[in-house]
């Protein structure tokens, strides 16, 4: 695959201090309907998911922003991380999925750091939870009971309003993204902070597995 690049940066850059290893970040300088990176992966069914990735959030931007979005051709809002940033308040996440969406909790500083998001959802009852830099911030159920549909879109740093595309400036994303892994079941709260301790994405079996080059896993746009 080839890795188109215009405005959405890239850099090989350490990430933390405790962690040795360089990977790919990807940086959107500021709100646009048009910066966005698709990941190249056709993904199965799934009647459970969980998502981790390593998110910095732009300081100086605020109100509604998208972390990912997945989408189905039969259904557009299909799976979605959603962000409320106001300024003084802590970062506040919540998880969309087939069209119900969670109610937004209350998640770390707004602080210019970066933090550790993790998410799962399971069909069964419908049970949701959120996790930021290794521990659980909150859990429910409720949160749909349809599967996950196949053959979708996933895209990061933009909410979809179509298949893959009618982004809006307004609900992008600003900041810094990388290491975004995506497992078809649910991770245990003894995995996450396993992964968030050791600074290791290593829990086993991801069907998507971040890259530290973005070649053959990211298509970039803007």
């Amino acid at each position: 695959y080839t890795i188109y690049m215009n405005l959405l940066s890239l850099f090989l850059f350490k990430l933390y201090a405790h962690c040795s290893s360089e990977t790919l970040i990807l940086e959107f300088a500021g709100r646009s309907d048009r910066n966005h990176a698709r990941l190249l992966h056709k993904f199965p069914s799934m009647d459970s998911v969980s998502v981790c990735t390593r998110v910095r959030f732009d300081p100086n931007c605020f109100g509604i922003s998208t972390i990912f979005s997945y989408s189905i051709q039969s259904y557009i809002n299909e799976f979605q991380l959603r962000v409320n940033l106001v300024k003084g308040k802590p970062v506040q996440l919540a998880l969309l999925v087939h069209g119900v969406h969670g109610p937004y909790k209350e998640a770390f500083d707004l602080d210019d750091f970066w933090h550790s998001v993790c998410v799962s959802w399971s069909q069964s009852g419908g049970r949701w939870a959120l996790f930021t830099d290794g521990l659980v911030v909150s859990r429910g159920e409720g949160l749909s009971s349809n599967n996950i549909g196949p053959g979708g879109r996933f895209i990061i740093g933009q909410e979809q309003d179509t298949f893959g595309g009618s982004f809006k400036k307004n609900e992008s994303f600003s900041g810094s993204i990388t290491e975004l892994y995506i497992w078809d079941r649910v991770l245990n709260s003894s995995e996450i902070y396993t992964m968030e301790k050791e600074c290791s994405p290593n829990s086993s079996g991801p069907v998507f597995k971040w890259s530290t080059t973005g070649n053959r896993s990211l298509l970039l746009n803007k």
